[in-house]
């Protein structure tokens, strides 16, 4: 049984919804790496302080991005994995 079907939801009902996960999971994917850059390339003043900041807030991304894609998988989509596509 599709997981649609399970869920009783309408394939292209849910279209919309898919596709925009689709683009908000390619946005954190993109905002994760931006904060991972700037929590590897601090320097000066504050260093401590706001690595740690940079730290906390890409690993709570990181938690929202999984919880995206496991919602893609519910909805009988399969999350996207390649930054090419994500740039799109």
């Amino acid at each position: 049984m599709k997981t649609l079907d399970y869920l009783h939801l309408n394939e292209t009902k849910v279209a919309g919804v898919v596709s925009a996960l689709n683009q908000l999971l390619a946005d954190f994917q993109v905002h994760y790496t931006n904060l991972r850059g700037m929590h590897w390339n601090i320097k000066g003043y504050g260093f401590f302080v706001l690595h740690e900041k940079f730290e906390e807030m890409y690993d709570d991304t990181a938690e929202k991005v999984d919880e995206i894609a496991e919602r893609l998988l519910m909805l009988g989509s399969t999350p996207e994995n390649k930054f090419s596509e994500y740039l799109k």
